[in-house]
């Protein structure tokens, strides 16, 4: 039986185990690790006031198509984790093993939807670092 998602995320009981950190599932173990190695020790020092997780945005609502009567899904996006610095600087982070186009495409969207937040990707880089784009 095939235990993996449509994004190919395992779902298995261990597939879980790895993605889990303080009884927080993630979406990808890639994820969890930002969550510890990033953003976790920048809360503890006080650099980061709040954290939330999964927080959905609409890019464009949903409408009735004039050509054939059928209703179109709204577009939305759903952030990896919203963060309010210390500073009160706000960004919404988006951690990606490999940034595709159509996450530029929604990006875009984004931008133009909420032009007042700061969206970033993050990657993990060879130089095991963390990088914003």
């Amino acid at each position: 039986m095939n235990n993996r998602s449509k994004y190919n995320v395992d779902n298995s009981p261990i597939g879980k185990l790895k993605r889990t950190y303080q009884g927080i599932l993630f979406d990808s173990q890639l994820e969890c690790r930002f969550y510890k190695e990033y953003l976790l020790p920048k809360l503890k020092k006080g650099m980061i006031k709040s954290i939330k997780r999964q927080v959905r945005y609409k890019l464009l609502p949903s409408f009735i198509y004039v050509y054939d009567g059928k209703k179109q899904r709204a577009i939305e996006y759903i952030s990896d984790f919203d963060v309010l610095y210390s500073d009160n600087s706000f960004m919404v982070i988006d951690v990606k093993g490999m940034v595709k186009p159509i996450d530029r495409l929604k990006a875009k969207l984004f931008r133009y939807k909420y032009p007042d937040i700061n969206l970033k990707f993050a990657e993990y880089t060879k130089s095991h670092e963390w990088q914003f784009n």
